[in-house]
């Protein structure tokens, strides 16, 4: 029986300081959720492997980035290594979402390759706090053309589900990119091997 490949792939977290970002990885790798806020400083970087149901294996390595004004021109840097891009707000805070219009034009700006964008309505069991609601994040998704799933990291409701669709997305782009370059290097054998049994080609002088 053959064995499934495993692949590996850079996540990156965007969106407004305290919309919990940091949170929303804790609960996916430990499963645990701390009621104090912490400040990501700069960047984070944390990573977990998963089994798909192919036999396929992914090592997710997940960047937690800072919210801060300040620290967007180093998130474009890894927005151009990125396989796929959480974009998360918080739905008790309407101005996260309003920011999220430049959060994801910043990350479109940058990307060179067909890479999943997930955006993330987060602190969805503050249910008496709400400013966002489901339909105002599933329009804002609708308009950028991405996914959109809403998240509490208290409860970790679709917190799973959010990571691993993230995943089987990427797993499906880099198969497709690992198919595309065997094909074409399948063809440029083809060309050297009739490029040789065509023979030596006579110079026009």
């Amino acid at each position: 029986m053959e064995k499934g490949k495993t692949y590996e792939a850079k996540i990156i977290t965007l969106g407004d300081s305290q919309v919990g970002k940091t949170s929303l990885i804790l609960r996916y790798l430990e499963d645990r959720f701390l009621t104090t806020y912490l400040s990501t400083i700069g960047f984070d970087l944390k990573h977990k492997i998963i089994k798909l149901d192919n036999g396929d294996k992914i090592k997710l390595i997940i960047h937690d980035t800072a919210g801060q004004e300040r620290f967007k021109s180093l998130s474009r840097n890894y927005i151009k290594k990125a396989n796929g891009i959480l974009v998360v707000f918080d739905v008790t805070n309407k101005q996260s979402f309003l920011n999220i219009e430049n959060w994801i034009k910043c990350a479109k700006e940058e990307i060179t390759k067909k890479i999943p964008i997930f955006l993330v309505g987060n602190k969805s069991d503050l249910v008496d706090k709400r400013e966002i609601q489901t339909e105002d994040g599933e329009n804002m998704a609708e308009e950028f053309g991405v996914k959109f799933y809403e998240t509490s990291c208290e409860n970790g409701n679709n917190v799973e589900k959010c990571f691993t669709d993230l995943a089987l997305e990427i797993t499906r782009n880099l198969k497709e990119k690992e198919n595309s370059s065997e094909a074409q290097n399948e063809k440029d054998k083809n060309l050297k091997i009739s490029s040789k049994k065509g023979g030596k080609t006579k110079k026009c002088c």
